[in-house]
């Protein structure tokens, strides 16, 4: 038996396929621009921070560092290309590539500053490097073997939140389409 189906119909049936295209574009466009916004707006800001030159950086290189949504067969991927962002959200162990122990700034002087560039005679006190400032001894730097970092809480958004995103904008596109 033969279905006979309208021009209309027909046209419908072949725009099927275009509606995963649709879905994806739309879906991954909307992950893409919350992601942006999200980290945008993310206070990295945490209890060994200090204020300076280069102070919110970290947070403009996440957020410029997504990349454009790309769509290949059923799937869309969006990357963020300042590798650093992994470390916020996996945590890893951090050692020393060049010396035997990794400098940790205890003071803002310290910020930034290699402690062979501190302009102050430092010695090794304990686990740190110390100076004389002002008649006291004062750490400078910590000094460690390596440095556990936790994943940050919050570092990416929750799952439900970028799938909410997702079937939301492609919701909205549908409808737009088919009014």
């Amino acid at each position: 038996m033969r279905i006979l189906l309208s021009a209309h119909l027909k046209t419908e049936f072949r725009d099927l396929r275009r509606w995963r295209r649709i879905a994806l574009e739309a879906g991954g466009e909307a992950v893409y621009q919350y992601l942006i916004d999200y980290h945008r707006n993310m206070d990295w800001r945490g209890p060994n921070w200090f204020a300076g030159r280069d102070s919110g950086r970290f947070q403009e290189n996440v957020w410029k560092g997504w990349q454009p949504p790309k769509i290949r067969g059923a799937r869309v991927t969006i990357v963020n290309n300042f590798g650093l962002l992994d470390w916020k959200v996996k945590g890893g162990v951090i050692r020393p590539v060049q010396a035997k122990a990794l400098t940790i700034p205890l003071i803002p002087a310290a910020k930034r500053v290699p402690a062979r560039g501190f302009g102050t005679p430092l010695f090794v006190a304990g686990n740190t490097l110390s100076a004389i400032i002002g008649g006291k001894l004062e750490a400078i730097y910590s000094l460690r073997r390596a440095v556990a970092q936790a994943p940050w809480p919050g570092a990416m958004p929750k799952d439900d939140v970028l799938k909410f995103e997702f079937v939301y904008a492609t919701e909205l596109a549908f409808r737009q389409r088919f009014r």
